[in-house]
């Protein structure tokens, strides 16, 4: 309990000398493992949250806490991999929106953006609002040619309060698609200094070249 606290007030590190704790005394303990892993991912330490996951799976392997950890860490360095598991973690439990909301950045990373969208809309079939599945769906509508559907649902989120920097850097990708490049400025400038927001539409303007399959 003191771990989980830890690990929802922010405070990861104290997350971490709990559990070590515990996995001295108990390292089989899977419960442990899946905090220590969760801990650590928030610390960046992705490899040893890999580790942590691996060692969980190995003792229980139904433990699909321990798959959507993986896939999440995959997701930035093998998104074929992350595909992989997170579609085992979708045929146990096929509602969880966590994994299909991940299943669907994974198929956007492989420039699949139709089958990515087809796991945001089932995770917001499941949970309706979800504002990150939005976000996700926003952004791929966007990529893979209707930027302007994916800037009007980016930019709902964005008046509705449930934004974050993610968010707006997300919308500026769309309103420069769209070639509303002052707008998609006027947004980055919040956060980005004049050179920034140079360097940044430039890169969004190449994707308006990337192929997309």
């Amino acid at each position: 309990k003191i771990a989980d606290v830890a690990i929802a007030t922010g405070t990861p590190a104290v997350a971490l000398r709990v559990v070590d704790g515990i996995l001295a005394a108990d390292p089989r303990n899977t419960e442990a493992l899946l905090r220590q892993g969760k801990a650590q991912m928030m610390l960046g330490n992705t490899a040893a949250a890999e580790t942590s996951y691996r060692r969980a799976l190995a003792i229980d392997g139904r433990l699909d806490e321990a798959r959507l950890g993986l896939g999440k860490i995959w997701l930035g360095s093998d998104p074929v991999q992350a595909e992989k598991v997170l579609l085992e973690v979708v045929a146990h439990d096929p509602r969880n929106t966590a994994a299909l909301n991940n299943l669907g950045v994974s198929r956007d990373l492989q420039g699949r953006h139709a089958e990515a969208q087809q796991a945001y809309l089932q995770a917001l079939q499941y949970q309706p609002g979800l504002p990150s599945a939005q976000e996700n769906l926003g952004l791929s509508l966007a990529l893979s040619g209707k930027p302007q559907q994916g800037a009007e649902m980016l930019d709902q989120l964005a008046r509705d309060g449930s934004s974050d920097r993610r968010t707006r850097d997300n919308l500026a990708v769309a309103l420069a698609l769209t070639g509303r490049t002052g707008e998609a400025g006027q947004v980055l400038q919040e956060e980005l200094s004049a050179p920034d927001v140079t360097k940044a539409l430039a890169g969004y303007r190449a994707l308006q070249n990337a192929p997309s399959r």
